[in-house]
């Protein structure tokens, strides 16, 4: 008996997500700086999964997706301030942090939510 068809993921066109990088422009372990819609985004990409970030570092401006990434933090290309790709908190736990965006890959493609999402509600 052959295998079903895997079920692919929904399409995040009419969900409030924009398409904003081609998934092979975005280096593993790095990441890059985009405008959407008149806000900075940074794109990371760990090993194979996406994270989106606030681009503009609160400490000094710096732009986050110029930054060297190691892991899952992203260090500001300026003053080296700390944050946590996955959460837009700094590791240590306290001081700076930025907004984290929802993220989806569909069709090659790096979708991303652009309303924030609140880290402890979820919504």
């Amino acid at each position: 008996m052959p295998d079903e068809p895997s079920k692919a993921e929904p399409s995040p066109v009419n969900s409030g997500y924009k398409a904003v990088a081609n998934c092979v422009d975005i280096p593993p372990g790095g990441g890059r700086p985009y405008k959407v819609h008149g806000k900075s985004i940074a794109i990371f990409r760990v090993q194979d999964r996406y994270f989106a970030i606030n681009n503009i570092c609160p400490h000094q401006g710096a732009s986050l997706g110029k930054g060297k990434l190691k892991g899952y933090i992203v260090s500001c290309p300026l003053h080296d301030q700390q944050f946590d790709v996955r959460s837009g908190f700094g590791p240590d736990g306290g001081g700076y942090c930025v907004v984290r965006y929802d993220v989806k890959i569909y069709d090659e493609k790096v979708w991303v939510n652009l309303k924030p999402t609140d880290w402890f509600s979820g919504e």
